[in-house]
């Protein structure tokens, strides 16, 4: 069965919820409204039930997790947020190719964050070593940042699957989420 992409009242990536059950749970105890629903029909001994494919939480969830998980600067997001290209020559990589570059390097006290990591090419970021780009005599062509909360859907959106892709892009969009 299909998965559920659960936003928080505020119409913020919240989490997935990987079984149907779950999601189904949020919508029949009240505590989320489903937005998009599936085709598919569970059924229980009295009723029939759509299974949600988007559900808003009714009330706003306070979570600490969901900052730490778009913090981390994992290759998927920053070669995401960075368009698969080097920051500093602008050629293309893909995952086998493009390493992940902190701008600030950690053996001289910079953060392992979105904000101080790009993507580089093998070549820059062997160029650029364990210095600064001032110090390499590189630039930049953008600057690290922390993702938005359309580049943070759009990341999710490239890692699953075609069904709910379609489902979940058509409603994000009938509800006025940009997405880049």
């Amino acid at each position: 069965m299909s998965r559920c992409l659960v936003l928080n009242a505020s119409y913020e990536y919240l989490s997935i919820a990987d079984r149907w059950i779950d999601a189904l749970t949020l919508v029949l105890s009240k505590k989320a409204t489903p937005i998009e629903e599936y085709p598919e029909v569970v059924r229980s001994q009295r009723e029939d039930f759509r299974l949600p494919a988007v559900v808003v939480m009714n009330r706003y969830v306070k979570t600490r997790r969901k900052v730490r998980l778009w913090i981390v600067p994992t290759r998927k997001l920053v070669f995401s947020r960075d368009g698969f290209r080097c920051q500093y020559c602008g050629t293309g990589v893909n995952m086998k190719t493009g390493t992940r570059d902190h701008v600030q390097p950690l053996s001289r006290g910079g953060p392992d964050v979105l904000a101080n990591v790009v993507t580089a090419c093998r070549d820059c970021n062997g160029r650029k070593d364990d210095r600064t780009p001032d110090e390499a005599g590189m630039k930049l062509l953008s600057q690290p940042r922390s993702l938005t909360e359309s580049e943070k859907i759009q990341c999710l959106l490239k890692t699953c699957r075609t069904k709910e892709r379609d489902t979940w892009l058509e409603c994000l969009t009938r509800i006025g989420v940009r997405l880049g």
